[in-house]
């Protein structure tokens, strides 16, 4: 036999084996796959979500306060609360997701494995692989957000409303105990003038909240604006709902706004001065609905139609 092939042959083997120890977590099955901290991943984002969410409500609070009084064009206005609603909608989603999953992983506890031998240059070759393929994918993701997000600035796009509300009545039919879910089915009905709706909508978020004050003013405002006849129980029953808001926020010009309008229809002149007044201390100088209130005060203290 040749020299060199005496020599060739164990190199070829050792290395054969080399080669094989180093690839063989590639080939077989893992009965106890490495953990890279996933749990850990999805309760952050779970808390992450769950801070959004806040924001993402006070940001439609502020909203509906800024167009009630009228100092945002109604475009603006149904642009932003669009977009929300769209965003408050796929995070409630997600929040609903990890929280199924987070019960899962609690109903199905796993036995813990006794880790298995394997050879370090196997592992470090598995560690560079998965970061390699993560770095990758995050490139694609983040450069096919950034076309897609290009596409939407073109085409003017944003959320389309009748999709949104054809989900949220999705979602509540599946749980109408969904008072966030309420709140934004109100404010989607209201904007599109389906007021009956609205205003069913309003009611179930007060009967599972009844402290929610936003649904509770607007209830108020839709049974005044959606009447059929003048029916002092009515106005009355509105100016209650107006009162148990005014209770924690006496200062809402919005708010004092509508208690007058229910004030005057029940005839208490006296109680409209006030509650307009109050509304007009707290509006701000200059703007059109301010000029509005005192053209409204001055019809009222000359004892004309205020509207």
């Amino acid at each position: 036999m040749p020299p060199i092939i005496t020599f060739l042959t164990p190199l070829l083997i050792v290395m054969g084996i080399v080669i094989f120890a180093i690839t063989l977590p590639f080939w077989r099955r893992d009965p106890s796959p490495i953990s890279f901290g996933l749990d850990d991943n999805e309760e952050q984002e779970y808390a992450d979500l769950q801070v959004e969410r806040g924001t993402l409500n006070q940001s439609l609070q502020e909203l509906e306060m800024e167009r009630a009084h009228h100092r945002m064009e109604l475009a603006d206005y149904e642009r932003l609360k669009a977009t929300d609603e769209h965003r408050l909608l796929q995070l409630l989603d997600r929040l609903e997701s990890l929280k199924k999953e987070k019960n899962g992983d609690h109903s199905h506890d796993q036995k813990a494995t006794q880790p298995r031998k394997g050879w370090i240059p196997a592992i470090a070759s598995g560690l560079v692989v998965l970061v390699a393929s993560v770095g990758i994918y995050s490139v694609m993701q983040m450069q096919a957000a950034q076309k897609l997000m290009a596409v939407q600035e073109e085409m003017g796009g944003g959320p389309n409303p009748m999709e949104m509300v054809a989900r949220l009545e999705a979602r509540l039919k599946e749980n109408p105990d969904d008072v966030e879910g309420q709140i934004m089915a109100g404010r989607s009905y209201q904007a599109l003038g389906r007021a009956a709706e609205a205003q069913k909508a309003w009611a179930k978020a007060l009967e599972l909240d009844p402290k929610q004050h936003e649904a509770r003013y607007n209830y108020g405002v839709l049974l005044i604006d959606s009447r059929k006849i003048d029916d002092p129980k009515l106005f009355q029953e509105a100016l209650n709902h107006f009162d148990t808001v005014l209770a924690d926020l006496p200062n809402q010009p919005a708010v004092n706004w509508y208690r007058g309008i229910a004030l005057w229809y029940l005839d208490r002149k006296q109680e409209t001065d006030e509650a307009w007044s109050l509304a007009a201390q707290n509006m701000e100088p200059g703007s059109q609905d301010l000029a509005f209130v005192k053209e409204s005060l001055t019809k009222l203290r000359a004892g004309q139609e205020p509207f």
